[in-house]
């Protein structure tokens, strides 16, 4: 396997070849489950793709996964998301307190 590294500023990382595939009749290309499986895409939850074309015809994929809308709102707003990824990160070293009463804690803040 030969590894291309991409010295763009859209891709700062190592690129692996994995193998080939060619055009359907449709002009089509599918990945089908080897690439699925590959580290990182085999721990990832992904459901599309972004495509991106560099000027001389590569094609990278970025993996996606799809937000429902009402959950969007916490990625449009940064501060939201630090807050939340630093309560996450809080909670996982064991930096929390237990709340009896909600309506009493809610007067406190």
């Amino acid at each position: 396997m030969r590894t291309y590294e991409v010295d763009e500023e859209i891709a700062k990382e190592k690129f692996t070849s994995i193998g080939y595939t060619t055009l359907d009749s449709k002009n089509r290309v599918t990945l089908g489950n080897r690439i699925m499986e590959k580290a990182p895409l085999g721990h990832m939850e992904v459901d599309a793709f972004g495509i991106l074309i560099g000027s001389e015809g590569d094609i990278l994929l970025r993996p996606m996964a799809n937000v429902p809308s009402r959950e969007l709102w916490i990625y449009q707003n940064p501060n939201v998301l630090k807050s939340i990824q630093k309560g996450l990160q809080d909670a996982q070293e064991g930096k929390i307190t237990e709340v009896r009463d909600v309506k009493e804690f809610l007067k406190k803040l």
